[in-house]
This record gives C-alpha cells, structure tokens and sequence, in this order.
C-alpha cells in the first residue's frame, strides 16, 4: 500500500509539473499574441496546488491506515507499551460496553489488564483488521476511519473464541505525525470456537469494578444475536445523506 500510495504520489506530481510546463509554453505563445499571460500562470499554479492537495491527502490516509495495522499487530503480541504509544497524550480508548479510558497512563493500564503477563506460552491474541475507510478533515488536522475487526483469543487447553466487531476511531496530527486520539471498537459478537455463532454468543461487556473508566459507555448497546449498527462517520458516498 505505502508503495502504491507514493507511486500515485510521485505521478501526479509529475503530472502536475509536465502541466504547469506545458501552460508556461502556452503562456509565452499567448503572450507574444498579445494575452493575458499572467491569467495562465494563476491557472497552472492553481492546477499545481490542487495535485499537491490531493497527494498530501493520500498520503494521509496511508499514514493512518498504517497507525491503526500498527495498533493491530502490537496488540496481537501484547505489546502493551508500545500500543499506548500510538495514542495521543489525551486520546481515549473505549473498547465493548466497559466505558471510556483516557489519556496515554490509563489506556496503558487497560491494555495491561487484558493480559497482564503478556503473550505467554499457550496464549493467543491475534487481532484482524479490515475494510479501512479513511476520512480526512478539510483543515487536514484531524481524521476518522472506520473499519473491521476480527480476533482469534484463546489459551492453550482452556478457552478460545472468536470475536468480531466494528472500530469507529478518530485521529489527530501533531507535530506532523499522526495519532489515536479516540479508539472505539464496537462488539458485534463473542462466541466459543467450539459452540459457534449457532448455538453460543456472549453478552456485551460492563465496566469493570477492578478497573473502573474515568467516563461511563457513550452508548449501551446488545451484541449479538441482537442487532445494532454502530454509528458511520461518514455519509452515503452516492446520496450524500
């Protein structure tokens, strides 16, 4: 994807120089006809602008695209620490029903208590995503995205599970590098790998009296067999509603 996203990059900034060139010859043409010479150049500048706009964009969105396969993968070994990092000093953290965790200490505190010895032997925690839909602000300064998770957890003898559900984040650039500044993975279902979705699905989860959040849910909802959409942050790309 990087590869690709600079690629696209490099062309259209190619493009948009062989362009400008291009309007520059017409301009001394028109200008030696007696044009307007000056209303050409504001074009091609214009023009100029306008790829670099769209460049800046793509590249924002692989910037974040990689933020969040990065969450993914740290969380996959329980790299507790260095999933923290990847969030804004005050970015928030809300994961199913247990409420909302904030700043960069009590996020870190909640990852820990998933696993606190870490990915040890016999311990599975692998964690999927997919379908990213990237969306950037106007002012290009902050973002949200929305895309699927899919997670493998189990112990070795004991338990395993499968579980799915819908990420609804937001990020914010500082210092010109991107970062969570609010996680919200969404529960659509939890069930026991050797029962399925046909015959056994968990509750939502609650806050927990062990690790209370500093906010309450933002929103109470059913996981399956019941049904909830979470909300998109983005309108219907045909109808714009």
């Amino acid at each position: 994807m990087r590869g690709t996203v600079m690629a696209m990059s490099a062309a259209a900034l190619l493009v948009a120089a062989a362009g400008a060139w291009v309007v520059s010859a017409q301009a001394e043409k028109t200008a030696a006809a007696g044009g307007d010479i000056q209303q050409q150049l504001a074009d091609a500048r214009a023009r100029v602008a306008q790829v670099e706009r769209t460049v800046g964009r793509l590249e924002d969105e692989r910037d974040i695209e990689t933020l969040q396969r990065t969450y993914g993968y740290f969380t996959d070994k329980a790299m507790w620490k260095e999933a923290a990092d990847l969030f804004a000093d005050d970015g928030t953290l809300e994961i199913g029903g247990r409420g909302v965790f904030v700043g960069k200490a009590h996020i870190l505190k909640y990852l820990t208590w998933l696993a606190p010895k870490g990915l040890t032997d016999g311990k599975l925690l692998n964690h999927l995503q997919l379908q990213p839909l990237v969306t950037i602000a106007p002012d290009g300064k902050t973002a949200k995205a929305r895309s699927r998770w899919l997670a493998e957890i189990g112990d070795y003898h004991k338990s395993s599970l499968w579980g799915i559900g819908t990420y609804e984040n937001e990020y914010v650039k500082q210092g010109g590098v991107w970062k969570i500044s609010a996680l919200h993975a969404y529960y659509r279902m939890y069930t026991p790998y050797a029962e399925g979705w046909a015959k056994a699905a968990g509750p939502n989860t609650h806050p927990e009296k062990a690790l209370p959040p500093d906010r309450p849910p933002t929103v109470v909802y059913q996981t399956y067999p019941a049904t909830f959409i979470p909300p998109y942050d983005y309108p219907n790309p045909v109808t714009g509603k």
